[in-house]
């Protein structure tokens, strides 16, 4: 546990009032930087070299469920120079087979929690709804990169004669930015993101950020939103591990490892079947980038690589299945048991790369 942060969030048991948390914490002369209503918490600030102590103090407390460190999350990917101008993730997973079942419902919204979305690219901006920012950042634009390319693996303006395609055609995004303009998330604003986007009617949520350590406020965000039927799809991570990284070993996200063009696990991609669900294209990825100069050194299009990159294809897959069912337990065994059985599944990924046509075809009939 880290000295040095200054971020503590505090759960309050649900019998006890807002006045009552209120007074509990200002007897402890610390500062409420930002309230959860939905989870009953509050996020402290507190100076730093005292964290431990004082989430110890208010674990002690009978008001409090739990305390944890209000740590971070990052953005999961590997940046690499452009290698291909073909969107080879989308032939792989039988894309244009699967828009001949549906192209989805315009109705639909895609939340992608990230660094931001840029609204001004060609490619993404009329898809996107809705501009909020939770990070540290100023603004809910991408100054980073990663958000953007993500928004577009998932759903950028198909069939408009520009650019790149998105694998949800109609769906739209909702672009709420969790992470600043270094790729960086503290669990309070992913929580808070992974809530809004919930409340305001989001069907798949997208998360390609991870980190090693539970958060239990970003836990009960993922349970919130699993009991108002949303999806949700994280990136498993980046350290060629089988340790569980967070939120995409949650039993209610849909975890996804990395592959290349090969259905090879990518060398970078976290893996472990007991925890690692399905695996999509993540190596040399193309998609959209801000119009403006940003942290990846491309601009308007370019391939990163990552499982950042490999979790928008299930999101994007997600969202067409669900425009024609809404359950999401349903759409979520379709995209498991018809993944294609590659080299590693059952000991790397529970199951295989998956294949979008396959899966709508299961839930739609032949």
């Amino acid at each position: 546990m880290r000295e040095t942060s200054d971020r503590l969030i505090v759960c309050v048991k649900s019998r006890v009032s807002e006045e009552e948390a209120r007074r509990m914490i200002s007897d402890e002369n610390v500062r409420i930087i930002r309230e959860i209503p939905q989870l009953n918490a509050y996020v402290l600030r507190v100076r730093p070299g005292s964290i431990n102590g004082m989430k110890r103090r208010f674990e002690n407390k009978p008001e409090v469920e739990y305390a944890e460190v209000d740590e971070t999350m990052s953005i999961q990917l590997v940046p690499n120079d452009p290698l291909f101008n073909q969107q080879w993730g989308l032939l792989k997973i039988n894309s244009t087979r699967a828009w001949n079942i549906t192209r989805g419902s315009s109705l639909l919204k895609i939340a992608i929690l990230d660094t931001g979305v840029n609204a001004a690219h060609p490619d993404l901006n009329a898809k996107i709804v809705l501009n909020v920012n939770f990070s540290t950042s100023s603004t809910s634009q991408d100054l980073n990169g990663h958000g953007t390319h993500v928004a577009g693996i998932a759903a950028a303006v198909t069939r408009n004669a520009i650019g790149v395609a998105g694998l949800a055609i109609n769906p739209k995004i909702m672009n709420i930015k969790v992470l600043d303009d270094n790729g960086i998330g503290f669990f309070s604003d992913i929580a808070s993101g992974i809530l809004n986007a919930t409340d305001n009617g989001a069907k798949v949520i997208n998360m390609s950020l991870s980190g090693p350590t539970a958060s239990a406020t970003v836990q009960n965000a993922v349970v919130y939103a699993a009991n108002n039927d949303v999806i949700l799809v994280a990136a498993a991570g980046n350290d060629n591990t089988s340790a569980q990284y967070y939120p995409a070993a949650y039993a209610q996200v849909i975890s996804v490892a990395a592959v290349d063009q090969n259905d090879a696990k990518a060398s970078f991609s976290n893996f472990g079947a007991s925890w690692v669900d399905v695996a999509a294209p993540g190596v040399d990825i193309l998609s959209t980038l801000p119009i403006t100069a940003n942290s990846t050194g491309q601009t308007d299009y370019g391939t990163l690589s990552g499982t950042s990159q490999s979790a928008p294809f299930v999101s994007g897959l997600a969202a067409l299945m669900a425009s024609l069912e809404p359950d999401p337990t349903i759409v979520r065994n379709a995209i498991e048991s018809t993944a294609v059985p590659i080299s590693g599944t059952g000991t790397l990924y529970e199951h295989g790369r998956i294949n979008a046509y396959a899966a709508l075809l299961q839930i739609t009939g032949p």
